[in-house]
């Protein structure tokens, strides 16, 4: 059995080919904001379908306004458990075993389900990334207000989770030995989206202006999965068995979503409001076999396994992928000539994203906008998932030379990795994108 069996969810999405605003990792000043909207920060303009009738100043003889490249953002999360690489091989150790009496084996199945009760649990690696097409978003506003977005996007998630199996024991040529179908169990969503977008202002008087917006996302989504049973591992090939068996394991299907947006912006402050996959696409993952009968020789132990997985409720061998729909509301105060930014958005329910994790995001900000290119934009927030594994950031980005975008979000939980505590999730992106 491979140790670090577990650690190959992140490496998988070399193989994968690579949405707007991914439900798990907003991007780029967007995860540090959250769905707030402001002209300085281009990202912004990819949240609420109303957003990017802000984004050009037609006043200053403005019609367009593109991206360069990015923001590139990768990320990733972790389980609570400490130490899973030692636990990893430990219970190798004990797997690998064999004794001559029962009080041996007997001490060795005790500890062995201590183990895996514990990874069980939450053992679980994820992997993330995110960006638009270089480029886009494209925005195209008349003088008459009427704005056009033309928005490309790619993402891709990872995730691999240890299903725990009760330890039995078993006899073999007279000694005895521990037995389980403990297995390393992976998922992949991998979404091409192309959004068309239309905004406009629909009512102006001294207090505000209101704009609504709506956009129609055609998604290009892939789905896989794939389980690896432990025990039957080898040591050699056991990596490059669960890459192949992940990359091959898919299913791509077409759909279309629909997002409503609105924005109200006033002198001094913001108020939004956007629902999100209204319509609710659905998309299939590639069906786990069930006729082991049918399969190579060297995987008939994990097909049993995830057969005997899917009779516990542990997974589905057939399993369909649900856009869900969801709402959003955001508030902000501009002072300073809007250059100083208090912002605050709440998703109002939770959904999966494209390997069945909930989030449900609510973030504060403050967000200093500046004019002279020597002064950096700077951002800082604090954001926590409601749902789900309920993690919370730390945020902060800066847009330096009013092109350069970096936003960092560290992770306030943490936990023990090679002995050494570690963020259990951290978020970085890095993008070119033209200043408003």
């Amino acid at each position: 059995m491979d140790k670090n069996v577990l650690l190959i969810g992140g490496t998988v999405l070399s193989a994968s080919t690579f949405a707007a605003q991914p439900v798990s990792q907003p991007m780029g000043a967007s995860f540090t904001l959250g769905s707030s909207v402001h002209p300085s920060a281009l990202s912004t303009a990819t949240s609420n379908p109303a957003a990017p009738f802000f984004m050009v100043d037609t006043e200053q003889g403005d019609h367009w306004r593109t991206s360069i490249l990015g923001p590139i953002g990768v990320g990733y999360e972790v389980g609570e458990v400490d130490s899973i690489e030692d636990n990893i091989d430990e219970l190798d150790d004990l797997l690998e075993r064999q004794v001559t009496t029962v009080a041996e084996v007997r001490a060795l199945q005790t500890r062995a389900n201590q183990i895996v009760a514990e990874m069980g649990q939450d053992a679980n690696l994820k992997a993330m990334l995110s960006a638009p097409v270089p480029v886009f978003p494209v925005i195209y506003k008349k003088e008459n207000g009427k704005t056009f977005t033309v928005d490309l996007t790619v993402s891709a998630v990872g995730k691999a989770t240890f299903l725990d199996d009760e330890i039995d024991i078993r006899v073999v040529n007279g000694d005895y030995e521990l037995d389980t179908n403990s297995s390393v169990y992976a998922k992949s969503g991998t979404d091409i989206n192309l959004g068309l977008g239309y905004s406009d202002s629909v009512f102006k008087n001294e207090s505000g202006t209101l704009v609504l917006g709506s956009k129609l996302n055609i998604h290009s989504v892939k789905l896989g999965r794939s389980l690896v049973h432990l025990q039957s591992s080898e040591d050699d090939n056991a990596e490059d068995a669960f890459s192949d068996a992940f990359s091959d394991s898919t299913e791509t299907s077409m759909g279309l979503g629909l997002d409503l947006g609105m924005v109200w912006s006033g002198e001094n402050y913001q108020l939004g409001f956007q629902g999100t996959n209204l319509n609710e696409p659905s998309f299939d993952y590639a069906d786990l076999e069930s006729n082991c009968l049918s399969v190579a020789a060297d995987d008939v132990a994990s097909c049993l396994a995830a057969v005997e997985f899917d009779q516990k409720g542990d997974l589905s061998l057939k399993e369909t992928y649900v856009m869900e729909r969801q709402f959003t509301a955001e508030a902000g105060t501009l002072l300073w000539n809007r250059s100083l930014a208090l912002s605050a958005s709440y998703e109002l329910n939770d959904v999966p994203d494209l390997v069945g994790d909930d989030y449900q995001w609510a973030t504060v900000s403050t967000a200093y906008y500046s004019n002279n290119t020597i002064i950096p934009a700077l951002r800082l927030g604090y954001k926590k998932n409601m749902a789900g594994s309920e993690l919370s950031y730390a945020t902060a980005g800066a847009t330096l030379f009013k092109w350069v975008n970096l936003d960092i979000a560290y992770g306030l939980e943490s936990t023990k990795i090679d002995g050494e505590e570690q963020p259990r999730s951290m978020y970085v992106s890095l993008g070119l994108q033209s200043a408003f």
